[in-house]
């Protein structure tokens, strides 16, 4: 009888034992998730912030790149660029940029858009900074183009958390109103702000305070952008894809880029745009055939898609060649300061944030296609006043009731363009 009783004991004891340390665990585990738990309520709470931060993101993106169209005489003169060099000062961000955003908003998708936002924010910050103490026309260029690496990042991947934290429909349209907002507003304040900070503190300051700004909004952004649950399946890159399509877009963009200064068949731009060409028809090719695309070839069988895509290329070219040549205008034609030029801007941003807040509201309970059309033509009425301008016009008499046609023509194109994409 007492081996039974042993081995009645030797149980008791063991479940004991168990039940003891599963008590002990069930009381730490929520110690170890309690940070966790209380950043994830706080960012529930703080949602519709989200909007914001990417907005924001995305506004001082543009405002670093409009800018530096207006600083570039003095940073020629600064860093002792040569004529050939000038050319680089715009077109290194500008091509890094262009090239990257395919790739950076599918590695969005693969591995996880706050992730990808959020190192984009560093990255931008980062070389903003180093831009700011550059000392030579090479340290300049490769720091801004690596600093446009990091725009890349943050745009594709801003656009898609607004699509997966708002539900399609009026709340989703909102959204992509007041994000589109943000950019148009900042490629106007980029000038206004290069303008006050040449004649003040200098055009380092441009790059200083984007790099503030991106790394504040790193701090805000860690905390307001939900983290999503990890994928079951490992993601499956498209390695070709995203070589082929990088650098044919980077072709293109270059070939465009140079073609005004060398000529469009001179050896140093024609070639380069024909190996290009040829890369994204193979990226054309090869996506037809992997089996996890870069970029899935169905999704330009959907009309609206396609027409919103187009129009949307031709709207930014539009935009940023309206703001090009008046600047150019006031600069070379009207012999303004940088101050004085950004000044001349004025009525540009102030309207820009009176319309696109009111077309933000607007926009979920108007047809888009007809506010498209009006769009486009009020902006051809801009280029064409804007055609007539020459030394003795007034700024009153044409540039100014141009400015105001522009902003209602990009207001009532551009945002709906983007929210039909």
């Amino acid at each position: 009888m007492a081996q039974p009783q042993a081995s009645l004991s030797l149980p008791s004891r063991t479940s004991t034992m168990v039940e003891t340390n599963h008590n002990s665990m069930s009381k730490s585990l929520p110690l170890e998730d309690t940070t966790s738990n209380r950043l994830d309520r706080i960012r529930e709470k703080l949602r519709p912030a989200l909007l914001y931060v990417v907005s924001t993101a995305q506004f001082f993106d543009i405002v670093n790149g409009a800018s530096v169209s207006v600083a570039i005489l003095p940073i020629a003169q600064d860093l002792h660029f040569t004529v050939p060099q000038v050319l680089w000062i715009l077109n290194a961000y500008t091509i890094s940029f262009a090239g990257l955003l395919l790739v950076s908003g599918r590695l969005g998708d693969l591995f996880g858009h706050r992730r990808m936002f959020m190192f984009g924010l560093f990255w931008f910050a980062l070389w903003a900074l180093v831009v700011s103490f550059s000392t030579s026309p090479i340290m300049f260029i490769l720091a801004r183009a690596l600093q446009g690496m990091g725009a890349a990042a943050t745009v594709p991947t801003a656009m898609a958390l607004i699509a997966t934290t708002y539900p399609v429909g009026p709340e989703r349209t909102k959204a992509f109103s007041i994000f589109g907002a943000f950019g148009g507003l900042g490629a106007v304040t980029g000038i206004l702000l290069a303008g006050g900070l040449i004649a003040s503190i200098g055009w380092q300051w441009i790059f200083r305070i984007s790099a503030i700004a991106a790394f504040i909004l790193l701090a805000i952004s860690y905390i307001v952008i939900p983290v999503s649950p990890p994928k079951a399946e490992k993601p499956k890159i498209d390695y070709l894809g995203a070589v082929t399509a990088t650098i044919g877009v980077t072709g293109i963009v270059y070939y465009i880029s140079t073609g005004v200064e060398y000529g469009w068949a001179n050896a140093k731009t024609l070639p380069i745009f024909v190996v290009a060409l040829a890369l994204i028809a193979l990226f054309i090719f090869v996506e037809s055939r992997v089996q996890s695309p870069m970029m899935p070839l169905r999704i330009w069988k959907l009309k609206s898609f396609t027409t919103s895509t187009a129009l949307a290329f031709v709207s930014m070219a539009k935009f940023q060649g309206i703001i090009y040549y008046s600047n150019m205008i006031f600069q070379e034609v009207y012999q303004w300061t940088p101050i004085k030029t950004a000044l001349g801007f004025l009525v540009h941003s102030l309207l820009a944030m009176v319309v696109f807040t009111v077309l933000g509201r607007m926009l979920p309970r108007l047809p888009l296609k007809p506010l498209i059309l009006t769009g486009f033509l009020l902006r051809s009425v801009t280029a064409l006043m804007f055609s007539f301008v020459d030394e003795n016009t007034s700024y009153w008499a044409l540039p100014f009731p141009a400015f105001i046609i522009h902003i209602f023509g990009v207001g009532l194109s551009l945002l709906p363009i983007q929210i039909t994409a």
